[in-house]
């Protein structure tokens, strides 16, 4: 993995890690993502909050 590849890695388990922290203190979102029915759903709504999680660590 290329430093460049670990940066982003890791910069995708903070952003994990702050959506289960937004989730676990607003019920509100919690029900807005559990309502998600695909993979592409959960990207487009995290997206709306201000996350990029969509790529994989080896993609740019």
């Amino acid at each position: 993995m290329s430093d460049k590849d670990l940066s982003n890695f890791l910069k995708k388990i903070v952003q994990l890690n702050q959506i289960a922290e937004l989730i676990k203190n607003s019920p509100s979102k919690k029900l807005s993502l559990s309502k998600c029915k695909n993979h592409d759903e959960v990207i487009k709504l995290t997206n709306e909050w201000g996350f990029d999680i969509g790529k994989r660590w080896g993609e740019y």
